[in-house]
């Protein structure tokens, strides 16, 4: 399946620019930053070399962000169709690897036989992705390599290297992994912490790939090597107990007071949500990461109420009954999408007018059937 790139506006690239990166100096500093130093100090005190910090452009080439680092056709065509690009070579990268590569093949240039170096990528990556409590746009992940002789790159060294990290990231908290695939790497997994809800993915590892080594000019003959891709945000949650990733970026000050260090989350007066079903009329094949830069963008300085999206279900317009059809306004070719629209304010209790200004705006930018259709579930007639 080829690539279908979604172009930024200029408006949108300078922007994206100007998003602090939670993971570099500050004053005072962030829980985000405050992880990555504590994570690396901690690795060391379990044994393993201080590591090389690297830091890359937020603006790469395709080459730079997928075929460098091996990725598959499939793996490149699925990322990139949820990538956010400048241009047709250009786009702000979607991960921290792309920034350890040229402090790789230095490093194995003068590593000596027995001696380990690691390096390490804390960042902030871009992608177009869906808007519930874990995720966001602009995520922020940390690299973690590990370079050694040849003999490093198994299964229980990996293993070692993950445990030592979620000891020190999330001490005392259970976790399970389970098999994955990375274009770099070899034996991978994904690994997953456990909470009350449901598995909550942290990382992806795996085993430095001996052709990915070809591909570097690194000899993988005398060199091998892990790799781990931390999720930065999730882990400062999980750490603080924070229960939505919109909170590290909350301008309010009684959040910022609780984001410059590592202690646990003080629950704040939580306000009440707001949910309503939204039926829509839309093309086919509209996806919900389609449907949340939209609706980002209409809600404008409003976006920070909007806890979560979730498509409800989708159906043809040959599967609708005929008083559906008439009050929706969708035509033929269209399809009936049901949109569940959660709002929450942190620092405010939402009226009933902000709510319903703010879903006839989604309604209206959204429904593609005839003027005037589209509803809210449950609404009355």
């Amino acid at each position: 399946m080829p690539v279908t790139k979604h172009y930024l506006s200029h408006e949108a690239i300078h922007k994206a620019l100007r998003i602090a990166d939670l993971t570099e100096a500050c004053e005072p500093p962030h829980a985000v930053r405050l992880l990555v130093k504590d994570l690396l100090a901690g690795l060391v005190r379990q044994g393993w070399p201080l590591a090389e910090v690297h830091k890359g452009p937020r603006i790469i080439s395709a080459v730079e962000n997928f075929q460098l680092c091996g990725d598959d056709p499939q793996v490149m065509d699925e990322v990139g169709n949820h990538s956010c690009w400048v241009d047709d070579e250009l786009l702000l990268r979607t991960q921290t690897s792309s920034a350890i590569i040229t402090g790789l093949q230095a490093a194995a240039a003068r590593r000596a036989p027995g001696e380990t170096i690691m390096l390490a990528a804390p960042g902030i990556t871009f992608r177009r992705d869906i808007r519930d409590r874990w995720h966001c746009a602009e995520p922020h992940q940390m690299d973690i390599w590990v370079l050694g002789d040849a003999e490093l790159g198994n299964r229980q060294d990996l293993l070692r290297l993950v445990g030592d990290v979620l000891d020190i990231a999330v001490p005392g908290r259970m976790w399970g992994h389970s098999c994955g695939a990375c274009g770099f790497t070899r034996d991978g997994l994904n690994v997953s912490l456990v909470t009350r809800q449901a598995p909550v993915d942290i990382l992806a590892c795996g085993c430095i790939c001996p052709a990915f080594l070809q591909r570097l000019e690194v000899d993988p003959q005398a060199h091998g090597g892990l790799v781990l891709r931390l999720g930065l945000d999730r882990l400062a949650m999980l750490r603080k107990g924070v229960p939505d990733i919109r909170l590290l970026r909350d301008g309010h000050p009684q959040v910022q007071a609780q984001m410059g260090d590592l202690k646990a989350w003080q629950p704040l007066y939580r306000q009440p949500a707001i949910s309503r079903d939204l039926s829509l009329a839309v093309a086919p094949g509209l996806g919900i990461e389609d449907i949340t830069e939209q609706v980002l963008q209409v809600a404008g300085y409003r976006a920070s109420w909007i806890e979560e999206l979730h498509i409800r279900g989708c159906w043809p317009f040959e599967e609708l009954p005929a008083l559906t059809i008439k009050r929706l306004g969708i035509v033929r070719g269209q399809h009936n999408l049901v949109l569940q629209v959660v709002l929450r304010d942190h620092a405010q209790s939402l009226t009933a007018q902000q709510a319903d200004g703010l879903y006839r705006d989604i309604r209206t930018a959204l429904h593609q059937g005839v003027p005037g259709g589209a509803y809210l579930v449950g609404e009355r007639l």
